[in-house]
């Protein structure tokens, strides 16, 4: 089963009053592109990436993330959706635009969810073929 993990990127990430931060919980902060975000993200490829990155740096960071296997969607939160929709039109098969935190929360949550409800069908089905095959081996009680 593999793992997951919540990438902000964002000039505010490090502020620990933002309430963004406070709604996001547990995730990867940084504060930029340029530290060790990148590293981050293209190192850990056992991790289910869900990047969350600022209008602003998504035009540098995106595109050399992209192609990563383990990113699974990138929410761009930014000020204006409209100032990035041309640019995302070679991104918007896993990438989404928002101007409300709490839109793009909903969003990464309920993504979640799916992921994790997969997995866990995926492991229940396993669980069932490993019951049959023991069965195969039961012996019958002595009477």
């Amino acid at each position: 089963m593999m793992r997951h993990t919540i990438v902000w990127v964002d000039a505010n990430s490090s502020d620990p009053t933002n309430s963004f931060r406070m709604k996001l919980g547990d995730a990867q902060l940084f504060s930029s592109s340029d530290d060790g975000c990148e590293a981050f993200i293209t190192s850990h490829t056992d991790t289910s990436i869900y990047l969350i990155v600022s209008g602003s740096i998504a035009q540098t960071l995106v595109p050399k993330v992209y192609d990563c296997e383990n990113l699974v969607k990138v929410f761009v939160f930014c000020g204006s959706v409209i100032n990035y929709v041309e640019w995302a039109l070679d991104y918007c098969d896993k990438m989404m635009i928002f101007d409300h935190g709490d839109d793009l929360l909903e969003r990464l949550w309920n993504d979640l969810e799916s992921q994790f409800r997969q997995q866990a069908k995926q492991c229940l089905k396993c669980a069932d073929d490993y019951k049959q095959r023991a069965l195969q081996y039961k012996q019958p009680s002595c009477g």
